[in-house]
């Protein structure tokens, strides 16, 4: 079974005792909204709601609810009619017209926005739905990262945290940290999208005093630090959503005009699309996630290795060092 092919987390249970929920957002192009839908309909079921051009919903499966959009959020929020409107506009210009500059600005986003189909919050035992889906726009010849170099599409993962605190948020937060060169090297980030600001890595300044063992902060304390350091979504590891969750107010007062959707998740956005290649499975970026939550979990190995990569940072031939650091890292992983 497929389901199978999708490691479970060492957490299974929110603080209500529910099973966990995961959101996939895959990203591609070579398909048109329309299409897409079409695609999505056969595979799931239920129903288009058409929002507008670049934004399709499709409700009633029983997955729950589908998102599709050209990734450009003016398109997608109908800006361009929003503008015209603030500026005293729409009314001189004719609704065609308005869609014919609309269709201009999305033909030339093509070449560098990508599709992105978005589930809504998956059961873990239902989350193989997003390979069913990865599979039927392969067939259908959705294309991903490595069909065009200026495509820098990802696969990003939004797993709900198992609980909350500060604790559990720390020791995820470091077991990223300390896996961040393994997952790295056996994902391989495609070098357009390392070479973007979309999955940014953590300023070292930022790594070392999360993982110093002294390092004990309120929730309050743990936002105010990682806005210091992360102004920004563009992070492997976006932690905005879930701080947002927590206190609105006390990050959009730093992230002001910034669209963050608050939610109890993390969001990791360092896998690749990879959705034209047959021999991929998203459970694979999947995985890697959970083996951060593997490492989270594991005091032992949490410590031994947190003071290990603490002296590799702190070597000033570390980059010499990096293969001898990766060693250490697969051991744990391959002991698991």
């Amino acid at each position: 079974m497929m389901l199978e092919r999708f490691l479970q987390p060492p957490m299974r249970t929110n603080a209500q005792g529910e099973l966990r929920s995961v959101g996939f957002e895959l990203e591609y192009a070579g398909l048109t909204l329309t299409k897409s839908a079409a695609v999505i309909l056969k595979t799931v079921g239920g129903r288009v709601d058409v929002i507008n051009p670049y934004h399709y919903k499709i409700r009633d499966t029983e997955y729950g609810t589908f998102t599709l959009v050209l990734d450009f959020q003016f398109l997608v929020e109908s800006g361009l009619e929003h503008w015209l409107h603030h500026i005293g506009l729409d009314q001189a210009l004719e609704k065609d017209t308005i869609e014919a500059i609309e269709r201009f600005i999305a033909d030339l986003s093509e070449t560098v926005v990508p599709y992105e189909v978005s589930t809504s919050p998956l059961p873990l035992d239902r989350i193989d739905v997003i390979e069913t889906v990865k599979e039927a726009l392969r067939c259908y010849g959705a294309m991903g990262t490595k069909a065009d170099p200026l495509y820098a599409f990802g696969f990003h993962i939004n797993p709900e945290a198992a609980r909350i605190t500060v604790d559990e948020i720390l020791k995820t937060l470091r077991a990223f940290f300390l896996l961040y060169d393994y997952l790295v090297e056996t994902i391989k980030p495609d070098m357009t999208r390392r070479l973007t600001p979309y999955i940014d890595p953590f300023d070292k300044g930022y790594i070392e005093r999360v993982l110093d063992s002294a390092y004990d902060p309120t929730m309050p304390q743990l936002i105010d630090d990682y806005l210091a350091y992360n102004p920004t979504r563009n992070r492997a590891l976006d932690l905005l959503p879930l701080l947002a969750w927590i206190d609105i107010d006390r990050v959009m007062e730093k992230m002001e005009g910034e669209k963050i959707s608050a939610r109890p998740t993390y969001h990791y956005r360092l896998p690749n699309s990879r959705v034209d290649e047959a021999a991929w499975c998203t459970c694979d970026a999947w995985n890697s996630w959970v083996l951060v939550e593997r490492l989270a979990s594991d005091e032992v190995a949490m410590k031994r290795l947190g003071d290990r990569f603490l002296e590799y940072l702190d070597s000033p031939f570390h980059f010499f060092q990096k293969d001898q650091w990766l060693k250490e890292v697969k051991a744990w992983v391959e002991k698991g």
